[in-house]
C-alpha cells in the first residue's frame, strides 16, 4: 500500500538525490540526500539534505483541505468539494539543510556563497519535482508542488568551521476522490 505524502517524499528524496548528488561535481555537491530524518552525523556527511512530510510543532503548516476562501490563491473558481466529486488538499513537508564547513580551509564569506548555492540548489529543484504521476491506493492524485517558505542561517562554531542550517517548506497541490 502506498499513501500520497510518503510517495511525494520518496519521489523527492530521488530526484534531489540526481540534482543535487549525481549532477554536481563541485565542492558543493551533497554528501546524502534522504527521505525523512537525518541521523548520520554531520561530521562525515557535511553537506546533507533530509526531506519529510509534514511539520510537527508547526501547526500552521499541517496538511489541509482546501476551503473555498483558499481557492483564489489557485485561480480556480470551483467548489472545494462537491457530491460525485473529489476534493483538494494542500499536502505539505519540509526539506532541511545542512552545511558543516568544518575543515578550516574557508573564509565566511566562501562559506556563506557555498550554503546559498547548495540552498538555491534546493529550492529550484524541489519546485522542478515532477509530481503529477502520483496517484496512491485510496485514489488521491499529486498535480503540483510548490515552496512556500524557507529559513537558512549561520549557527555557532569555532573560529574557521562555519555551519549553515535551514529548512525548505514545501506543499503539494492533491485532489481526493469521495
Amino acid at each position: 500500500m502506498a499513501e500520497i505524502v510518503d510517495m511525494i517524499v520518496l519521489r523527492l528524496t530521488a530526484f534531489l538525490q540526481q540534482e543535487m548528488m549525481d549532477n554536481v561535481s563541485d565542492d558543493t555537491k551533497a554528501s546524502e540526500v534522504k527521505a525523512y530524518r537525518f541521523q548520520d552525523s554531520p561530521l562525515d556527511l557535511p553537506i546533507y539534505v533530509a526531506v519529510l512530510g509534514g511539520s510537527p510543532g508547526d501547526t500552521g503548516f499541517l496538511d489541509a483541505r482546501i476551503g473555498y476562501t483558499d481557492m483564489n490563491d489557485l485561480g480556480l473558481q470551483i467548489p472545494s468539494g462537491e457530491v460525485g466529486g473529489g476534493h483538494l488538499w494542500w499536502r505539505r513537508g519540509r526539506v532541511k539543510l545542512g552545511c558543516y564547513f568544518i575543515q578550516g580551509n574557508l573564509s565566511q564569506e566562501d562559506a556563506a556563497q557555498k550554503a546559498h548555492i547548495i540552498k538555491g540548489r534546493a529550492m529550484f529543484n524541489i519546485e522542478r519535482c515532477p509530481v503529477s504521476d502520483l496517484v496512491d491506493d485510496f485514489g488521491e492524485r499529486a498535480h503540483w508542488m510548490v515552496v512556500t517558505a524557507s529559513t537558512f542561517s549561520e549557527g555557532g562554531g569555532p573560529e574557521n568551521q562555519y555551519l549553515w542550517r535551514g529548512m525548505i517548506h514545501w506543499q503539494v497541490l492533491t485532489e481526493r476522490p469521495y
